[in-house]
Parts: structure tokens; C-alpha cells; sequence
């Protein structure tokens, strides 16, 4: 483990002390034996040193951040690296989704409630030994699409219901007998952790996958996990900024998200993720990682969760990294004890689920996890939600047992010991009532950031969809249009040499299909009209190469039954459409896209993805697709690649803006009415 230097230019001024970590000996306890983790924890309140958390709103080198676009364009990117470099390692990234065989769909009651029960198996990566989850699905027979929680679980879906059809997990489990194995034995024993009855009653769908299948939650159990799958180190020495189970337990809830969003029974803009303790701090982190979730919720999570490290009160930093080496990123274990060193604390990750509903739940007998602790976090918090107008907690008094407080950030702490209980769901059920009612959402459904004018979210966005040809918005740059020379270049700067006439631009074949032609604006976030007409010559194959990097394929995809991520309407190599929505060759078509780009590190690394939202002929076929690198071999920067083309990637690695490519894919494909409208 390499001691971490503290990076000038960003303002820094700590140290960071080395420890050796001890080989551990001590069996992995269960989850509920969390209060006799440490021996002589501090639980006295006069005993915690003083100190002062790091401001949110001040960046090293940056003007104040003073609006929420001040927050989402500096101060929220600084925050997230500082929680990735020294708490829960870099985020993951994303990758295809599918359910192998078919979902297992049966009509239930429960109690007066009709409901549909869905198990499905999910394998996220497309080869063949890509890893899998087993995802338990509950939703309210409903005309209306239902809101949704969505939590991991310690035992196997098995345990979180008492029903007998429910499949028993196969991977390890945390338990004091059984070899780590659930067994029969084990069904029903957590549903007091998952009120189905209840929460369908209220309108609200649960859904559930055991955190086992992305991390065994055991010191040795990166090696069967989803990590390997992902190209990431699985032996005992990895780097000090690599994730751990957290940032894998995140990401599996990300990936369950990917399948929920595709259900017609899931409202997409209302997924709310929850987490209980260990996987309270992985629920954080997944909200913080993914905004596409419309609400966070964080129970008796304590530290590395929502209570203070530098508190250092009940489980603390040195504990929590010696017996549970694997939850973090190795560097964590480095201030042990020096909490107050640490450059970031657990009111960053808190404020990171800005402006979106947060609620953070503590428990009165779980001393544990510091309930004041948690409790002065979203205290400390509150300041990002005023950027947006929003009051976030509203008070610095922590409420007696029993009583919920807040406005965007709720909170209570609840009378008895470290559990999720019926009393906790209700609170967080009323909580999603009020901010969650269908069409007064004022959180993005992605990763959005708003800019000055107040632009629609990524959710709001329903592009006008009247008869062809369309007419642009006042505000839309013309890249191609009746009465407008093309804003577009050939591949290496020089006039293009596409066939023009009365405002229609036809695709000039090339045997190596590399003719493509590149805007001459480059944009960050955008939306994106363009209309076009298939050929049945090859296809009808071209696209549109967003920033050259993520292309909106186009395809004579019309009749196709089973579409892929090679046909109209998909984000290629991402995501398949949700339905055809093609037209036949020679009838115009069009793409109404908006594309919010990746936010990129200075040297040019995604830090946070990208996402996208898009129309093809008036029918939603993508909604909230998240991207980071080009998975694409075809993309522009690779094929017939020129020095205007070298120019051009720098820039987009340095600023995050990009031009739009049309693509030359051997089809003779038209295209006219082309604009953008920047939304920063």
C-alpha cells in the first residue's frame, strides 16, 4: 500500500499515517452482533475531541459556490472524487443487463391487496460467464405505474418472506452454522425487514436481491465476486483507491435498477433504494453514484454510513477497517484514528443525494452506529439543499424517540435496537408520499445537472413530437436546415463532400465506411433533433456518433420482432430499445435525444457517466441510459482518425464538449432538420 501524497494544486493540507493491517483470525460475526464488534468502544459524549468538518461549498482554486449550478459543476465533483479516493474506491461502471430465461411472473394476494410476484435472474455483462443476481420483485396490480423500494439483503431472498416458492440463494451467507450456506430453515426469518402486505397496501412495490451475489461479505470474498468481471484486481494486494463491497454491493443496485426500469409496472422516475446497516452505507453510495434513484434512505447505517467519522464514537474507522478490511478502499484504513485527517466526512456523501428526497433513520439503543452521529450529518448536509431553494432538515434539534422531522432531509430515531422495522418503513413511506407524489418530482431522474436557466430534467423531457418537417425552437443552433449552409466538416477539416440538395444531406458511401462527417459546434449537455430516412441499401445503416463517442444507431429495423442493441432506436453496444418504433425505408423518421454528457476528471477520466434520454417517432425507446467510455469499435476516433479528429477528442477530454458525427455506415441514409439546443 503506497502512502497517497496530498495533491497541491487542489489546496490540501493533511498527512496520512501508514498502518499495517494484521492478518485477521476473528470468524466474521453476524450482522445483528454489530454492538460486540469492539471492546472498549467510545460511548461517552465528553470524551470525543474536538473538530471541524471540511466545508461542502468550498473548492481548493474555485470561485464560492454560491448556486446549484456552482454545486453540480465544481463543488459535488470534488466532494465525489474525495469519497471515491478515500472512503469507497472509484465507482464502477455500468454494463448490459438481461434476464436470462424468462421472469417468473405469478398473481398473488396479499392479504386484499392483488399483486404480481416476479423472480427473475439477471445477468449483468454479456458473456457467458458474466455474474448474476436473483432479483425478487413484489408490485400492486395497478393501472398506473407503482413506486418501488429497492434494498439488498444479508440472507438470500428466501429469508425476507415467508414463502416456500421463493429460491434459495447458493451463495455464501453471513450465519453461525450451515458452512455459510441458507438452508430451508432460513425462509421468513428477515420479513420483518421487508413488509410486503403493508407497503402494497400503500401503493408501493418492493424489490430485493441478496448482497452476496455481487460481494460475499467476508474478508476473502473479492475473489467471487462481481469485481473480477469487471477487470478489477481479485487478490490480496489491490490498490488503495480500488472499491471493495461497498462499491460493488452499489453497483449490483444500480444494475437491478437497469432491469426495473424496462418493467411496465415500475414507475421509472419514483426507485427509491434503501439500505439497512452495513447495507445502509452501500445504499448511500449507490444514490450517490446513480441519481437516476429518485430517493435514498439510510438506516442504522453508522460509520462509513451516515455518522460522522470524526466523531469516533461507537464503531469507528480503526474497527470498522480491521474487521472488515474488504467493505472499503485500502486507503480508509489509513486514518485509523485520525479521523480528523480525513479530507472528506460522511455529510459529503449525505449532501451528494441533492436535491433529491434523503432520509436517514436511527435507532435509540444502537449506540453503535453514533445516532447522534448520523443525526449531525444531515445537519451538515442541509446547506446543498438550500443552493436549490429547498429547506434539506430545517432544524438543528435532534426530535425525540419516535417523532419524524424534515422537509427534503427527514429523519427519526426510533425507540429499541439496531433493526428495520414496520415503524421505519411507515415513516419512510409517508416521507415518499410527500415528495414523491407522480408529476411533482423536482429531482432529476439521472445524474442532471441544471443549469443557470433552470432547464428541464432529464425526467421533464417530452420532446414536441407534431408531423414532419418540424420547425426549430427559437434558441436552436441550425446544423443542418433549409436556409443554412451544413455546419458540418469532413474527417479531416476539409468541406464535406455528402450529396445537398433543398436541405437534405444524403450519406456519400466509401468502401471502408469511413465518409463520416463531424459538426462544426461541440456542445456538453444538449438536446438533439434530427430527421432522417433510411435506404434499403445496406441496411439503411448510419448513426448518430454523439460526441463521437455513443451513437444513436439508425437501421431499416421496421417489422424486426426481436430487436437488439444493433437496431433502431438503440444506444449501440448499451441498451436495446424499449419497443420498434422504425418506420420503413423511405419515410422520414426522427430522433429527439437529450444527451447529458460525462463529467470528466482533468486528465481527461470519467468521473461521473453520462446519460441519455431518447424519442425515435414520437415513442420513448431509451430513459436514463447511463454510459462512460464508447464501447463501440467503429467510433470516429479509431476509423480513418486525422489530426482534425486528434483536435477534436483532446477537446472533449479537456473540456467535456463534443461534436455530433453523422455516420457513414455504406448506406445511402438522408438527413435534414438538424439542431441542438445547449443546456449549459
Amino acid at each position: 500500500m503506497h502512502k497517497f501524497p496530498p495533491p497541491k494544486s487542489k489546496g490540501f493540507h493533511f498527512s496520512i499515517r501508514r498502518i499495517i493491517l494484521h492478518a485477521l483470525t476473528l470468524a466474521l460475526i453476524p450482522e445483528a452482533s454489530f454492538g460486540l464488534a469492539q471492546s472498549t468502544p467510545n460511548y461517552d459524549e465528553s470524551a470525543i475531541r474536538r473538530y471541524s468538518l471540511p466545508d461542502l461549498l468550498l473548492v481548493p482554486n474555485e470561485k464560492p459556490v454560491l448556486s446549484s449550478l456552482d454545486w453540480e459543476e465544481t463543488a459535488r465533483p470534488f466532494q465525489f472524487e474525495l469519497l471515491e479516493k478515500f472512503i469507497y474506491g472509484r465507482q464502477l461502471p455500468p454494463v448490459e443487463v438481461s434476464v436470462l430465461g424468462k421472469e417468473r411472473r405469478v398473481d398473488k394476494k396479499y392479504g386484499e391487496i392483488p399483486a404480481v410476484r416476479i423472480q427473475a435472474t439477471l445477468q449483468m455483462g454479456t458473456t457467458e460467464n458474466s455474474p448474476t443476481t436473483d432479483v425478487l420483485l413484489y408490485v400492486p396490480k395497478s393501472k398506473k405505474k407503482v413506486p418501488v423500494f429497492l434494498k439488498l439483503n444479508f440472507l438470500g431472498n428466501q429469508a425476507e418472506v415467508p414463502d416456500e416458492d421463493i429460491e434459495i440463494t447458493e451463495n455464501w451467507v453471513i450465519s453461525k452454522e450451515g458452512n455459510n450456506r441458507a438452508t430451508e430453515a432460513s425462509r421468513g426469518t428477515k420479513s420483518r425487514r421487508f413488509p410486503v402486505s403493508s407497503m402494497l397496501t400503500r401503493g408501493y412495490g418492493l424489490a430485493t436481491a441478496h448482497c452476496g451475489d455481487f460481494f460475499p461479505d467476508h474478508k476473502d470474498g473479492r475473489a467471487t465476486s462481481i469485481l473480477g468481471s469487471l477487470g478489477k484486481p481479485t487478490g490480496e494486494h489491490v490498490p488503495d483507491d480500488e472499491p471493495g463491497a461497498i462499491g460493488a454491493w452499489a453497483w449490483g443496485l444500480s444494475r437491478i435498477l437497469d432491469w426495473l426500469l424496462t418493467l411496465p409496472e415500475v414507475d421509472p422516475n419514483r426507485v427509491i433504494v434503501l439500505g439497512h446497516s452495513r447495507l445502509g452505507k452501500a445504499a448511500l453510495w449507490a444514490g450517490a453514484c446513480d441519481q437516476r434513484f429518485a430517493m435514498v434512505i439510510s438506516n442504522d447505517s453508522g460509520c462509513g454510513g451516515a455518522a460522522l467519522s470524526r466523531r469516533n464514537y461507537g464503531e469507528s474507522i480503526e474497527v470498522i477497517t480491521k474487521r472488515f478490511p474488504h467493505w472499503f478502499c485500502p486507503r480508509l484504513a489509513t486514518f485509523a484514528d485520525h479521523e480528523r485527517e480525513l479530507p472528506c466526512d460522511q455529510h459529503a456523501l449525505l449532501a451528494m443525494t441533492a436535491p433529491r428526497p434523503l432520509y436517514v433513520a436511527s435507532a435509540q439503543n444502537d449506540r453503535w452506529a453514533d445516532p447522534k452521529g448520523e443525526f449531525l450529518a444531515a445537519v451538515a448536509a442541509d446547506p446543498v439543499w438550500k443552493l436549490y431553494n429547498l429547506q434539506g432538515l430545517g432544524t438543528q434539534a435532534m426530535p425525540p424517540e419516535n417523532t419524524s422531522i424534515g422537509k427534503m432531509i427527514g429523519y427519526h430515531i426510533r425507540n429499541g435496537d439496531h433493526d428495520l422495522l414496520q415503524y421505519d418503513w411507515n415513516q419512510f413511506a409517508d416521507f415518499a408520499d410527500r415528495k414523491l407524489q407522480k408529476g411533482t418530482l423536482s429531482q432529476p431522474n439521472k445524474y442532471t445537472p441544471l443549469d443557470s436557466k433552470n432547464k428541464q430534467t432529464l425526467s421533464d423531457f417530452h420532446p414536441d413530437q407534431r408531423s414532419l418537417p418540424m420547425n426549430p425552437p427559437e434558441d436552436a443552433i441550425i446544423l443542418l436546415g433549409m436556409d443554412s449552409k451544413p455546419k458540418f466538416t469532413a474527417m479531416n477539416g476539409e468541406p464535406i463532400n455528402w450529396a445537398e440538395e433543398d436541405g437534405v444531406l444524403t450519406a456519400t458511401r466509401s468502401t471502408r465506411h469511413m465518409n463520416h462527417i463531424v459538426s462544426t459546434e461541440i456542445f456538453q449537455d444538449a438536446d438533439i433533433h434530427a430527421e432522417f430516412m433510411t435506404s434499403p441499401i445496406a441496411h439503411g445503416n448510419s448513426g448518430l456518433y454523439i460526441h463521437g463517442h455513443y451513437e444513436m444507431q439508425i437501421y431499416d429495423s421496421f417489422g424486426v420482432k426481436k430487436i437488439t442493441q444493433q437496431d433502431e432506436g438503440s444506444l449501440y453496444r448499451f441498451t436495446k430499445p424499449f419497443i420498434n418504433a422504425s418506420r420503413p425505408t423511405g419515410e422520414w423518421q426522427v430522433y429527439d435525444i437529450r444527451f447529458i454528457a460525462p463529467r470528466r476528471h482533468t486528465d481527461g477520466r470519467i468521473r461521473s457517466p453520462g446519460t441519455l434520454k431518447a424519442w425515435l417517432n414520437g415513442k420513448l425507446v431509451q430513459n436514463g441510459v447511463t454510459f462512460t467510455e464508447p464501447r463501440s469499435p467503429y467510433i470516429p476516433y479509431k476509423h480513418g482518425v486525422t489530426s482534425h479528429l486528434k483536435t477534436i477528442e483532446q477537446t472533449l477530454r479537456e473540456t467535456g464538449k463534443g461534436p455530433l458525427f453523422l455516420q457513414d455506415h455504406g448506406s445511402p441514409v438522408k438527413f435534414r432538420n438538424i439542431w441542438i439546443q445547449r443546456l449549459n
